[in-house]
C-alpha cells in the first residue's frame, strides 16, 4: 500500500511539473525564397452587382410596347420544386429592367451561347437553371421549362441563332447589359479572383 501511494505521488509530481513548466517554445520559419500568396474571401450580394449592369439608355421605354404583346413570366406555371430558383431569376430580371418573357429567354440563350463574353453574369443565371430539384414539366406553359429550353438553344447554336429563335425581342444581350460595366466586373474578377455567388 505504501509503495502504491509513493508511485502515485511520483506520477502526480511528474504531471504537475510538466504542466506547470508551460509549453515548449514553437518557432515559425518563413522561407524568403518561396512565393507567398494571401487569400481573401469577399462576399458580395448579387443585388449590388446586378443594378450596375442595367443599361442607362432608357431601355424600359423601348420595351413598353412589347409588354402588352408578349407573355409575362408571372403568367406561366411555376414548378413547385423550382420556386426558389425561379424567384431568384425573376429578381435578376427585375434588376435588369427586363419584364417580358421573350427578352428573358433571348438573354439566357445568348449568355449560354457565349459564356466567356458575359462572365460572370452568365454563371449566375446558369446556376439557377440547373435541374437539381427533380423533373421539370415539359410544356410551353412551364416557366422553368421555357428557361431551360432557352439555355439549351444557347448551348446548341451560335449567338445569332438566339435572335432567330426569339424574334419578338429586338434587344441583344450586349444591349440588355451595360457592357462597359460588365468589362469592369470581368477585370475585377480576373485580378481578385472574385466570384459572385
Amino acid at each position: 500500500m505504501r509503495v502504491s501511494v509513493s508511485v502515485l505521488v511520483l506520477v502526480l509530481t511528474a504531471v504537475v511539473g510538466t504542466v506547470a513548466g508551460g509549453r515548449q517554445k514553437r518557432y515559425i520559419f518563413v522561407n524568403p525564397e518561396a512565393p507567398i500568396s494571401l487569400g481573401f474571401l469577399l462576399n458580395m450580394p448579387i443585388s449590388l452587382a446586378l443594378p450596375t449592369l442595367a443599361p442607362v439608355n432608357g431601355r424600359s421605354f423601348q420595351l413598353h410596347n412589347l409588354v402588352g404583346e408578349d407573355e409575362l413570366a408571372e403568367d406561366l406555371i411555376w414548378d413547385p420544386a423550382y420556386e426558389q430558383p425561379l424567384s431568384k431569376l425573376l429578381a435578376y430580371f427585375t434588376h435588369l429592367e427586363l419584364p417580358n418573357l421573350s427578352c428573358q429567354e433571348r438573354l439566357i440563350c445568348e449568355l449560354v451561347s457565349e459564356p466567356d463574353s458575359f462572365a460572370p453574369i452568365g454563371q449566375i443565371f446558369m446556376k439557377e437553371l440547373r435541374s437539381t430539384h427533380g423533373p421539370v414539366e415539359m410544356t410551353s406553359d412551364s416557366l422553368m421549362w421555357r428557361y431551360m429550353t432557352a439555355a439549351r438553344q444557347g448551348f446548341t447554336s451560335p449567338i445569332e441563332g438566339c435572335a432567330v429563335a426569339y424574334p419578338k425581342c429586338p434587344l441583344a444581350a450586349d444591349r440588355i447589359l451595360n457592357m462597359p460595366v460588365l468589362k469592369v466586373w470581368q477585370y475585377i474578377s480576373s485580378k481578385l479572383n472574385l466570384q459572385l455567388i
